[in-house]
C-alpha cells in the first residue's frame, strides 16, 4: 500500500489474500491520515513605524502548498491588512508599542493547519529637538536633543559621525555640552531609543566659530633713536599659544617683533617723524 494521502478522512477496509490453491484470509484495517506539522515563520515580525509603508511576508512549511493565511486571534494595527498569501502590508496609522500579539493560521492544500503566535510592533514617530548651531571655540556650549513622541525613558547615542572636539552627549538626557576646542565642522547623527525599543534620529552639523580675539595696546608708546625699546603685545579671547606677526606696514629700523611672545623690541636707528601705521596680527592655537 503506497501513495500520498490527500485528506484526513478515516477509512476502514478489508484486504483478502488468496493463495495458489484458492485458500484465503481476510483482515480489516482502519487508516486515519494525520496532518503534518505546519510551521509558520517568522515568529517575530519586523518593526514598523506610523506613517511609513510596511510589508512583511509570512511563509509556511511542512504541508502541501498553496497555503492560505488568516488571523485567528488579535487585531492588526490600524492601516495594515493580511492577504490570504500571508503578506501583511499597508501604512500604519496608529502605534502598537509595546508589540501586539497575533495568532496566525496557515491552511495547506489539503486542509491541514498550523498556527503561530507572532508579535508585531508599530513604533510611533520619535522626533529629536534641533541643536543650537551657534557655538564658539573656548566658550561653554549647551543644547538639547531631547526626544518626543515615544515612551520615556529614552537613551541617546551618536550613531554616525562624531561630535565637535570638546563636546559630549549625555546618554540619559540627550544634552550636548562642553567647550569646543576646534573650529573643525562635524556632521553626526544622534539616535534616541525609547522604553519600547523604538528609535528616532536627527542628523546635525555643528561648526564652532572663532571667538573674538582682541590685541592690545591700540597705541604704542613713543621710542627714541638710540634708546632701547620694548613693548609687549597682549591678547585676550583665544587659546594659547599665540603667534604674532606684522600684517601691514614696516617696523622702524632696529626694531623686531618676537612671533612667540609678542614682544616688540630693539634699539631704533632712524627717526620716523609723525610715526608709522602698523597692523599686527595674532593667530591662536586653533588658527583663529
Amino acid at each position: 500500500i503506497n501513495g500520498s494521502p490527500t485528506n484526513t478522512t478515516s477509512q476502514t477496509f478489508s484486504i483478502t489474500a488468496t493463495d495458489a490453491n484458492a485458500c484465503s484470509a481476510v483482515r480489516s484495517y482502519t487508516l486515519t491520515p494525520v496532518c503534518p506539522t505546519i510551521t509558520i515563520t517568522p515568529a517575530s515580525l519586523t518593526r514598523g513605524t506610523v506613517g511609513v509603508a510596511y510589508s512583511q511576508t509570512l511563509t509556511a512549511s511542512g504541508g502541501t502548498s498553496p497555503y492560505t493565511f488568516a488571523i485567528t486571534t488579535g487585531t492588526l494595527p490600524a492601516g495594515l491588512t493580511i492577504s490570504t498569501a500571508g503578506v501583511i502590508s499597508g501604512t500604519p496609522t496608529a502605534s502598537a508599542s509595546p508589540a501586539t500579539s497575533l495568532t496566525i493560521r496557515a491552511t495547506d492544500n489539503f486542509g491541514c493547519q498550523g498556527t503561530q503566535v507572532v508579535t508585531l510592533q508599530i513604533c510611533p514617530v520619535i522626533s529629536l529637538a534641533t541643536l543650537n548651531s551657534t557655538l564658539t571655540v573656548s566658550t561653554a556650549y549647551s543644547s538639547s536633543s531631547a526626544a518626543t513622541g515615544g515612551t520615556s525613558p529614552y537613551t541617546y547615542a551618536v550613531t554616525n559621525g562624531v561630535l565637535p572636539a570638546g563636546l559630549t552627549l549625555n546618554t540619559t538626557t540627550g544634552a550636548v555640552t562642553g567647550t569646543p576646542t576646534s573650529t573643525t565642522s562635524q556632521t553626526f547623527t544622534i539616535t534616541a531609543t525609547d522604553a519600547n525599543g523604538c528609535t528616532g534620529s536627527r542628523a546635525s552639523t555643528l561648526t564652532p566659530s572663532c571667538p573674538v580675539i582682541t590685541l592690545n595696546p591700540a597705541t604704542l608708546p613713543f621710542g627714541t633713536v638710540g634708546v632701547a625699546y620694548s613693548q609687549t603685545l597682549t591678547t585676550t579671547g583665544g587659546i594659547t599659544p599665540y603667534t604674532y606677526s606684522v600684517s601691514s606696514g614696516t617696523l622702524p629700523a632696529g626694531l623686531s617683533l618676537n612671533a612667540s611672545t609678542g614682544v616688540l623690541s630693539g634699539t631704533p636707528t632712524t627717526a620716523n617723524g609723525a610715526g608709522v601705521s602698523l597692523t599686527f596680527r595674532v593667530v591662536d592655537n586653533n588658527a583663529c
